[in-house]
């Protein structure tokens, strides 16, 4: 059966996508959209953050966002908001499968490396993590007092931001509860070698919460058929 095609304009990638939403809840000034660079793209997208400028401009020279030149006082600053073109776009966009869940997580990749280094160096790297989620818990916990205080700049999407925020301390607090879970559990460790651990690593696998095969069997676990399914919209660009 032949794949049906990619309904995405030539040229647009996922970072494109990102700006337009952006773009979509409201017009931006580029001072805004930087400081949107944490706050927005660094938690869905974290691939656009450093395009955001580049993009926007090849966004209005496509026709999909329009630059207008104001002044604050005597202050000039141009604002960005999206055409009818540019909703159209996202419209068909939403149309078309999601890409599959994907995590950027270095902690993980250095976890898996971690016995060429030394116990003091994964728990440095897990308390950072640690350190890092609570971080952003704060934040989020920041967000939320905004949205209930009314004083949120998008508090007519609280209906939508909720859901978000709700997914975002949901992921934080289970990565905080996962370093906190596995720092206690190499404090007991001599070292980084496998030696006496791979029994407690099997009761470990044991416990966890995710179902298994009702009978043993011999067969390699395959990819999910979610995890192969082809990311639409992400293009070849390497800003996307």
């Amino acid at each position: 059966m032949s794949r049906p095609s990619d309904p995405s304009p030539p040229g647009l990638t996922t970072t494109s996508y990102a700006v337009l939403a952006q773009l979509a809840v409201r017009p931006w000034s580029t001072y805004e959209l930087a400081r949107q660079r944490v706050r927005y793209f660094r938690y869905v997208w974290p691939r656009a953050e450093s395009a955001i400028y580049r993009e926007v401009k090849r966004l209005d020279a496509m026709g999909l966002v329009a630059a207008k030149r104001e002044y604050v006082g005597k202050r000039p600053r141009t604002v960005y908001s999206i055409t009818e073109a540019g909703r159209q776009v996202l419209r068909e966009w939403l149309g078309t499968p999601v890409s599959p869940f994907a995590m950027d997580f270095e902690a993980m990749i250095r976890l898996f490396i971690a016995p060429l280094g030394t116990k003091e160096q994964l728990v440095a790297i897990l308390q950072q993590v640690r350190d890092d989620a609570q971080e952003m818990l704060a934040f989020s916990g920041a967000v939320k007092q905004e949205f209930l205080d009314g004083r949120a700049a998008l508090q007519d999407q609280v209906y939508l931001r909720a859901l978000a925020v709700d997914f975002f301390v949901s992921l934080l607090t289970t990565v905080d509860g996962w370093a906190e879970r596995t720092l206690d559990e190499i404090q007991g460790w001599k070292d980084l070698s496998p030696d006496g651990k791979n029994e407690r690593g099997l009761q470990i696998m044991a416990q966890l919460p995710a179902p298994t095969p009702g009978e043993p069997t011999d067969r390699t676990p395959v990819t999910p058929r979610t995890q192969r399914r082809r990311r639409w919209s992400s293009g070849s660009s390497s800003t996307r």
